[in-house]
């Protein structure tokens, strides 16, 4: 039987053993299917596998039991590749620790597109979560593939705005393709499905542990030539992607942000310790080499505006902005700045917030 079944098979003991350890087993035995006919007492020779793992290692250890496995996973749609087979991407086959292989859902986007993973802090601003949306975009419309998370917040921006510029996606999830968390993400994910794939090295069945996701990072980070924080706290845990991204010697990009917003406090430490700052989805593209791509042939849709209308457009950001605040900048009265936001609001050039608050739509 070929090696990539008993890759698949060593696969399943990722939840229990991590792939440090499945690595492990791997160079000491030299091939997945020596792991497999292995008895305990050469197994144990590894060390730090427990009797109760031992002996689930070695009990059915048939090769009817693996093809079982591999009809429910035909049965449920769900492929798999391990990194020896010849469609694994080959960024991510390179990095320390890789993964024995993974799971997907869809189509996996092929080597020779670029790719680019935009993450951020599930708990963002309407800031943070515009500016992946924007970055994600037009990058998608040149073909380049947005890799994230699909976690609440930049991660699902991010996929949103790839899906918006008629490009690739990829998921990746620290837990089993097919279990849809967050739980409210079913429809995003059922687009990403459609157009790229939801990833994951975790069998199926495998629920999200808050252990898996460090793990689930190095993989976001694997796949991508580049990788961009949209917004990120002090503390934020997207940071550990970029300490992993560094380390497989990835470029780390990040997006400037308010300097007395929290939340864009990790974002702007990243950049005065060195990160290249992002302001524009060009700046992504040097970054990648891309320097003579010009903008897509889309017409601009003309949105006529009355002198009142445009004062209090050019009033609003991204950044979210009260009522009081606009007041102060248009010197309109309550009633007309009022009228003149909701004629903007049917024009769909801003969006009203929790709070009477403000922001561009794009």
């Amino acid at each position: 039987m070929h090696d990539e079944i008993y890759m698949l098979w060593l696969s399943t003991f990722v939840p229990r053993l991590g792939s440090r350890k499945l690595n492990e087993l791997l160079e000491h035995f030299s091939t997945a299917k020596e792991v497999f006919t292995a008895n305990a007492a050469e197994l144990r020779e590894i060390g730090g596998l427990t009797p109760v793992t031992l002996s689930i290692m070695t009990r059915n250890r048939t090769p009817e039991a693996i093809e079982a496995t591999l009809r429910d996973l035909d049965a449920q749609g769900i492929r798999y590749i391990s990194r020896n087979h010849e469609k694994f991407p080959l960024l991510l086959a390179a990095i320390p620790d890789p993964p024995i292989g993974v799971f997907y859902l869809g189509e996996l986007p092929t080597d020779d597109l670029h790719k680019v993973s935009i993450i951020g802090s599930r708990k963002c601003s309407e800031y943070g979560r515009k500016t992946a949306q924007m970055l994600a975009t037009p990058l998608a419309r040149r073909g380049i593939v947005i890799v994230s998370g699909m976690a609440r917040g930049v991660d699902q921006a991010a996929h949103r705005g790839a899906l918006e510029g008629g490009g690739k996606t990829i998921a990746v999830l620290g837990c089993g393709v097919d279990i849809c968390y967050p739980a409210e993400a079913h429809v995003i994910r059922k687009e990403i499905i459609a157009n790229g794939c939801v990833l994951s090295e975790y069998p199926p069945g495998t629920a999200p542990q808050k252990h898996h996701f460090p793990a689930r990072n190095r993989i976001i980070s694997g796949l991508s030539h580049v990788v961009v924080v949209a917004e990120a706290g002090r503390k934020s845990g997207t940071l550990i992607t970029v300490d992993t991204a560094q380390d497989q010697g990835r470029e780390v990009l990040a997006v400037p942000g308010n300097i007395s917003s929290k939340l864009s406090e990790g974002t702007n430490r990243l950049i005065r310790d060195g990160a290249f700052p992002v302001i524009d989805y060009t700046d992504v593209l040097y970054a990648l080499g891309i320097t003579d791509e010009a903008e897509p042939a889309t017409p601009p849709v003309q949105t006529p505006l009355a002198p009142d209308e445009k004062l209090v457009y050019d009033a609003v950001d991204l950044q979210p902005i009260g009522l009081d605040e606009l007041m102060e900048r248009t010197r309109l009265t309550v009633g007309n700045l009022h009228l003149i936001c909701i004629a903007l609001e049917l024009k769909k050039l801003i969006k009203k917030l929790p709070g009477a608050r403000y922001s561009r739509m794009n």
